[in-house]
């Protein structure tokens, strides 16, 4: 992956509230090289997964300023169709809650899904398919919808949906909250190895 010479996320003095009413974030000041691995700790409620999502570009500011790739979030720029189109293949959230994130009738389809819609060749797509496949050892779940699975499973599921679009910068939110201590393990190899490959890591 390039290295940039600027940041690769820029916050100064973000605020944000729920409802305007419920303060989040208050004065953040944040910088986050590419190729970094970050980790964001505290409290429930001290408003990790509000800047996940912000840096995955789904909040924006009520104050303050955030930056990534040199430009600045802003809520129309879903709107820059060209800019937001790269911006989603290059950085891919994996939410706390899996059952946010699963929604395809069938686990085989869950990972193929983000490829499909950014345009991936089909054979580029099979490919990544059976690499996340043998990875988190999903064989025997790939024809099963994602609530029939366990949370363990479905926490797999869920990153192996994101790895698929192969995006620069993972956001991952408590990806191993709940689970096992075998699966937890496997987990924390696969984040390692994605920041290994050069991947931009941010967990909370």
């Amino acid at each position: 992956f390039k290295h940039m010479d600027k940041p690769l996320f820029e916050l100064r003095g973000v605020e944000y509230s729920y409802l305007g009413k419920f303060p989040a974030l208050c004065g953040i000041d944040l910088t986050i090289e590419a190729g970094s691995k970050s980790a964001v700790i505290g409290a429930n409620g001290s408003g990790k997964s509000s800047l996940l999502a912000m840096l995955d570009a789904l909040i924006f500011p009520d104050k303050g300023s955030i930056k990534a790739y040199g430009r600045e979030l802003k809520g129309a720029m879903e709107q820059e169709s060209v800019f937001a189109r790269s911006f989603r293949k290059r950085v891919g959230f994996v939410f706390q809650n899996p059952d946010v994130q699963l929604f395809c009738p069938t686990v085989r389809e869950e990972i193929i899904f983000g490829p499909l819609q950014l345009g991936m060749e089909k054979q580029q797509v099979q490919e990544q398919l059976e690499r996340l496949v043998a990875l988190f050892n999903l064989e025997a779940l790939l024809e099963r919808p994602a609530y029939q699975l366990s949370i363990g499973e479905k926490k797999k599921v869920a990153i192996a949906s994101v790895l698929a679009i192969s995006p620069e910068v993972l956001l991952l939110d408590e990806p191993t909250a709940g689970l096992d201590p075998r699966t937890t393990c496997d987990i924390i190899d696969t984040i390692l190895a994605a920041n290994e490959e050069g991947r931009t890591v941010i967990t909370a």
